[in-house]
């Protein structure tokens, strides 16, 4: 097995002389930076859970920075302290660079226009720089054939099979409903193409003859649940009765589970005898908080089972993984809201304090989300929280009046501005732990297909400023 070097992985700054052992010093301090005491206690520590709690409950390494006034002087003299400091600093130090490698070799693929029906821009991007790197890994592994995993709507399936790549697609997904919304948008995109492109076309025939249309390649659609044994399976039946064949396995976003679920497939069927070869990867995952089986998941490489720090991954640290901060600033009005979304509902949680201690759920009191609206003002959401939790609005608004220290009419609630502030700050630093756990969950499947001897790369795909936050991509055969 080849040793990791700079084009395989790109690691921080201060972890890349070019050698594996690298990779592995770096996978261990990521393990020794999110399981030591602080990191650990705001990572485990839910807004709810807090807020709904007594002040004996706060975590004492909090001491410094909870329940003082220095964020509302930090404006004015930006003096964080000592100990956020260097968790800042630790964060920034221990966080995957994110900006989009420069492949070189792989030529830029843009979508005609008639294949960007129903797409925002942020699809779009993601689908165009999947299929310039799938054209790129089949021309190196003579593949015709794609298998998308978790297809999903079929967008990137369509333009894979669509000229000019006109690949042969099986489209892989295990909800039946995500299979028929494929179908449906299909047949929108071409009953959007024969309307439209039909009369240019109508109209391009009066002057000139069309020049022949370069066919589309097929598209093979099955719901299945993909793991070990079930993806060689449905491939076997796709590609029957077809010559040797090499066979790429690609999935753009492929949701929680699903992706270290292909990986292992990826490794057992690797080098392979048979009609057809695994010719090459190209995976991008995405919604760690929807892996439930987290022992069989997490971790997936050796190298970080048996590692000396013991690190067990909760799923609160998977909800922070799926976090996006890179784009705050630049949308300082949706932060502001998406702020106030928790700390309305956190505060809710302190105004049951008394009664449930923080859990709510536990009384079957799911409060759920609301419209943007219902956050405008404290007395708003409290309203819409009556009526979702059917409790009398007087006795929401007396609850309240018990934890508060005012009564004026406010964007946020009437209580404690200093523990309002903490807990903003909380919400915030807990977001910004999330790309150092992304960085583990990612490093360890990269590592597990290079102890398998798998010459695996991780390639930063897509430009996170477009919306794509989760833009790096497992590749092998590049």
């Amino acid at each position: 097995m080849a040793p990791p070097h700079l084009r395989s992985i790109v690691l921080p700054a201060s972890y890349m002389n070019g050698d594996e052992a690298d990779v592995v010093r770096y996978l261990g301090d990521l393990m020794e930076f999110i399981s030591s005491p602080l990191p650990h206690s705001i990572i485990t520590s839910h807004l709810n859970s807090i807020a709904g709690k007594d002040e004996s409950a706060i975590p004492p390494l909090w001491n410094d920075w909870w329940n003082t006034d220095w964020l509302d002087k930090v404006e004015l003299q930006p003096l964080f302290p000592e100990s956020i400091q260097r968790l800042v600093q630790s964060i920034h130090e221990l966080s995957l660079p994110r900006e989009v490698t420069e492949t070189g070799s792989v030529e830029p693929f843009r979508l005609a226009d008639d294949q960007r029906f129903g797409m925002t821009p942020k699809k779009q991007h993601e689908v165009e720089e999947m299929c310039g790197l799938v054209k790129h890994l089949a021309a190196h592994a003579q593949a015709k054939r794609i298998v998308d995993v978790g297809a999903g709507q079929g967008y990137l399936t369509r333009n894979l099979a669509a000229a000019p790549l006109s690949f042969d697609v099986l489209a892989l997904d295990s909800s039946d409903a995500q299979v028929e919304g494929a179908n449906k948008r299909l047949a929108e995109l071409e009953r959007w193409q024969n309307k439209v492109l039909g009369k240019k076309r109508k109209e391009r025939s009066t002057t000139a003859p069309d020049e022949p249309a370069q066919p589309n390649g097929r598209i093979t659609r099955s719901t299945v649940f993909v793991d070990t044994e079930s993806l060689p399976k449905v491939v076997d039946e796709w590609v029957e009765g077809e010559g040797a064949t090499s066979v790429l396995i690609v999935g753009l976003h492929a949701c929680g589970p699903l992706t270290p679920a292909v990986l292992r497939s990826f490794v057992a069927m690797n080098g392979r005898e048979g009609r057809w070869k695994c010719g090459g990867l190209a995976l991008v995952g995405c919604c760690y908080n929807r892996i439930r089986d987290i022992r069989k998941n997490i971790p997936l490489s050796q190298t970080v089972k048996n590692h000396p720090v013991s690190l067990k991954i909760e799923s609160l640290h998977l909800h922070l993984a799926a976090q996006v901060t890179h784009n705050w600033l630049e949308d300082w009005a949706g932060f502001e809201l998406g702020l106030r979304k928790i700390v309305f509902r956190g505060m809710l949680e302190r105004v049951f304090g008394e009664e449930h201690k923080g859990e709510m759920y536990k009384q079957g009191l799911q409060v759920g989300r609301f419209n943007d609206e219902a956050y405008e003002t404290w007395e708003t959401y409290l309203e819409r929280a009556s009526r979702r939790l059917n409790i009398p609005l007087q006795r929401l608004q007396g609850l309240a009046k018990r934890t508060s220290t005012s009564t004026s009419t406010t964007s946020t609630p009437s209580t404690d501005h200093v523990f309002i502030r903490c807990l903003q700050f909380l919400h915030i630093i807990r977001c910004m732990m999330g790309p150092v756990i992304e960085s583990l969950l990612l490093v360890d499947r990269w590592m597990m297909l290079r102890e398998s001897e798998i010459d695996a790369r991780m390639v930063n795909l897509f430009d996170q400023s477009t919306g794509s936050a989760r833009n790096i991509a497992l590749v092998v055969g590049f």
